[in-house]
């Protein structure tokens, strides 16, 4: 129940790491190692943010003593305006940045200690801005090719073992067709692959063969959900999914994405603005603003039952047929790191008084979990 407080994203990034800092209490190499073979890597039982506080060098915390968990096969949105630390957070739990403190643990054990190839085995992740490689379609849904025979290999003979458990390791790297075509098919792909005379051998892009094939942003979109599950990880993480597409093609993703969550035994995280994309996809939403989270809870909470006044204006911001005209947000998102002593949506809010000026909203827990950092929504909740 502890506050999360988040401050605006900054572009410079710091050293990439592939852990967070090691911390006194953490499950140590040799237990994570063991977790593997008792298969405890193979599932997602629970994702907990611990007390995680990050900031990038020189710049305000972008995270201050952030707690939140996820569930086994949850399914939960972070909705929010830009620069709220909604990618950041996520690449926190794909362990690319170090934290300035806390935990990040997954199924009890902190990332910090799994070695880094088996954790990354644990993901698959689509970012908005992923690219296709210039190999064929098959070799860019697999990352691999048939003809590919280096095998994954470590220094470490206990790693090695554990690879060749996962089936990534002491094997030749040759992609399964018949898995390919099944993912292409769950992607909403089929009916583009049936109309190319060599199917998933055709090439894509025409950098490297004159007669490859050029896709448009929703195939490419849904390539790289392809390439998400045909890595089979126990967790899904979508980041902005429909972001860059058209209003049509955003609804036919939106539908293969609606198909594929009724079968999906994962934990799947969504980044988006897109408010379709949260009814159809999530069960659980976490509202963001300028770098707070200010409400959380199960979708119909949330979307149908909002109590924090930025939710209420977001939603009613949102476009309807045949209603009134939306209505925008008075005044202007605070800029990049700007400090607020209070409430960061205060100089916006037309609840505000004297304490939300002063004082940090502290989180307020209703019934089903909803919670809101709101001083003013406490008859509401």
């Amino acid at each position: 129940g502890r506050q999360e407080t988040v401050a605006m994203e900054s572009k410079e990034v710091p050293e990439v790491s592939t852990t967070s800092q090691p911390q006194e209490n953490a499950k140590t190499h040799l237990e994570a190692t063991n977790a593997l073979e008792d298969n405890r890597l193979k599932e997602c039982h629970e994702i907990r943010f611990e007390d995680v506080s990050f900031a990038y060098p020189g710049q305000p915390p972008i995270f201050e003593h952030f707690n939140i968990t996820l569930h086994a096969n949850e399914k939960i949105a972070l909705v929010g305006m830009n620069g709220a630390g909604k990618t950041t957070l996520v690449k926190l739990l794909c362990g690319l940045y170090p934290l300035t403190s806390g935990h990040i643990y997954v199924n009890d054990m902190d990332i910090a200690q799994i070695p880094h190839e088996l954790y990354v085995s644990m993901l698959s992740i689509v970012f908005q801005d992923s690219q296709i490689f210039a190999f064929d379609i098959a070799s860019n849904v697999a990352c691999t090719t048939s003809q590919d025979k280096q095998t994954l290999k470590s220094k470490d003979a206990a790693m090695n073992r554990l690879l060749k458990k996962m089936q990534c390791g002491d094997t030749y790297a040759i992609y399964d067709e018949e898995r390919i075509l099944s993912c292409l098919q769950k992607a909403g792909l089929q009916d583009k692959i049936d109309q190319l005379p060599q199917g998933i051998h055709t090439h894509l892009t025409t950098y490297l063969q004159k007669d490859g094939v050029l896709l448009s942003g929703g195939e490419i979109q849904k390539l790289m959900l392809a390439r998400a599950l045909y890595k089979k990880a126990p967790i899904l993480i979508l980041d902005e999914p429909t972001s860059a597409l058209d209003v049509t093609v955003q609804a036919q993703c939106v539908k293969e994405m609606m198909d594929l969550r009724q079968h999906l035994g994962t934990t799947i995280i969504i980044v988006t603005h897109n408010m379709g994309v949260v009814s159809h996809m999530a069960d659980k939403v976490a509202v963001m603003y300028a770098g707070s989270i200010v409400e959380y809870g199960s979708k119909a909470d949330v979307l149908n039952h909002p109590k924090h006044p930025y939710t209420k204006a977001l939603i009613a911001s949102i476009p309807q047929i045949g209603g009134t005209i939306p209505k925008g947000i008075p005044g202007q998102p605070p800029a990049f790191g700007e400090v607020f002593t209070g409430c960061s949506f205060s100089p916006r809010c037309s609840l505000c008084d004297n304490i939300c000026t002063h004082e940090k909203p502290v989180m307020h827990s209703g019934e089903n979990g909803h919670a809101v950092f709101c001083h003013k929504c406490l008859s509401e909740v």
